[in-house]
Formats: C-alpha cells, structure tokens, sequence
C-alpha cells in the first residue's frame, strides 16, 4: 500500500471533519497529497475488483494483468496528468516511453491511463512506425479514467 493513501487513512481514522477544517486553517501546518499516488492506487483497486478471475499486481509504475489462460498481459501505466486538447501531443513523452518497452520485447500491451477531462473522453489507439517497422504485434492506447 502506498504511504500516501495509509497516511490519508490513518488522518481518516483519527480525525473527524471538524478536526480536519481546524487543521486546515492553521497557518503553521500544510499537507502534502501525492496525487499520482491516490491515482494509481484508485485504479489498482479497481481493476483488481472488476478481474477477480486475473492476476493483478502492482510493479514500481504499472499495474499488470495476467491471464492464467494467456502468457500474454496487459500493463498499464497510470499518470496524473490532465490532457487538455490533444491527447497524442500532450502525453507526446510518455508515448515515447512505451514505445521504448513495447520495441525492447517487455511486453506487447501497454495502456497509459490519465484523467478523464472534458476534451479527453474516448480511448486514442497510438500506431508507431518504428514498431510496426520492426513487425511487432502490440497495443498502445491511451485510456480516460473516470474518478468516482
């Protein structure tokens, strides 16, 4: 579990609303949220409740899902980072980045997950002329996860 959420946890158990608002106000104190953090545990515990018959674990960046019928698994790479207008352009290194680990034979589905946004709302498939010159079969797409 990541010490961000443990530390939001524990703040929850022992605080209660009021207690929180006090906090807040005081000039000396300030809190620290690693987003990126909340986010990737919000997805791992997702995924991992919607594919109970998988394998999912939690590796560094990526969450992986392993089929036991399958060698073949899916990695995603959950980022804190809001795509405005043109997913492609802005999330530019990032794609660059699986591009890398799909041409190094690490795995052949990657999905970069970001947050939802009002111009962000369809999954974009990404196509690399360097992978599809080197004739590797893969998946990269870039992925809106919706935060509720």
């Amino acid at each position: 579990m990541s010490e961000a959420y443990s530390t939001l946890n524990e703040i929850s158990r022992r605080f209660d609303k009021e207690d929180l608002a006090l906090l807040a106000k005081h000039p000396d104190l300030c809190f620290t949220i690693n987003s990126y953090e909340l986010f990737s545990h919000h997805v791992f515990s997702r995924v991992k409740r919607q594919n109970p018959d998988k394998s999912v674990s939690q590796e560094e960046k990526r969450i992986v899902i392993q089929s036991e019928e399958s060698n073949e698994s899916l990695h995603l790479y959950p980022t804190w980072k809001t795509i405005e207008q043109r997913a492609d352009l802005e999330a530019s290194a990032e794609i660059n980045q699986a591009i890398d680990l799909l041409a190094s034979l690490e795995c052949k589905h990657i999905y970069l997950l970001f947050p939802r946004s009002a111009n962000f709302r369809k999954h974009v498939l990404i196509r690399s002329e360097k992978l599809d010159d080197l004739g590797i079969e893969y998946t990269l797409k870039l992925v809106p996860y919706t935060i509720y």
